[in-house]
């Protein structure tokens, strides 16, 4: 099965980047890295979780869109939250983004973040065969 790095991964402020792709194809199925609420500086966007979760979503549809995909082929999402407090503000945005789609699978966790003001990550799978 030939395995695509579809998009490459960001260049950090710095210059630097994270030794990682952020999208591979892998025969019919596109994997997604995790995404942040990164804004075009590579700052976390947003103070509430309503906020974060709207600008993560904004990043996944446009690594979507890079690879020539949308939300309706998503299959599978596994979130991050930092705070179980952050659960009803996150589900409403998400809703909000997914609207008349239906959504994936999901899995929701609750756990400490690599980038600390981040409060959510999300890591979608989307299916791309035909």
């Amino acid at each position: 099965m030939p395995i695509n790095h579809v998009i490459k991964a960001k260049k950090r402020p710095d210059g630097t980047s994270l030794p990682l792709s952020g999208a591979v194809q892998a025969g019919d199925f596109l994997f997604l890295s995790g995404q942040l609420a990164m804004n075009a500086e590579r700052q976390i966007e947003g103070k509430s979780i309503e906020e974060q979760t709207a600008q993560t979503l904004a990043n996944i549809d446009a690594t979507l869109r890079e690879a020539g995909r949308s939300k309706a082929d998503v299959v599978k999402a596994t979130v991050w939250l930092t705070s179980t407090d952050d659960f009803m503000g996150f589900n409403k945005a998400y809703a909000a983004y997914f609207g008349d789609t239906p959504p994936p699978a999901r899995s929701t966790v609750c756990t400490a973040l690599m980038e600390p003001t981040a409060l959510i990550e999300i890591e979608m799978l989307a299916y791309v065969g035909d």
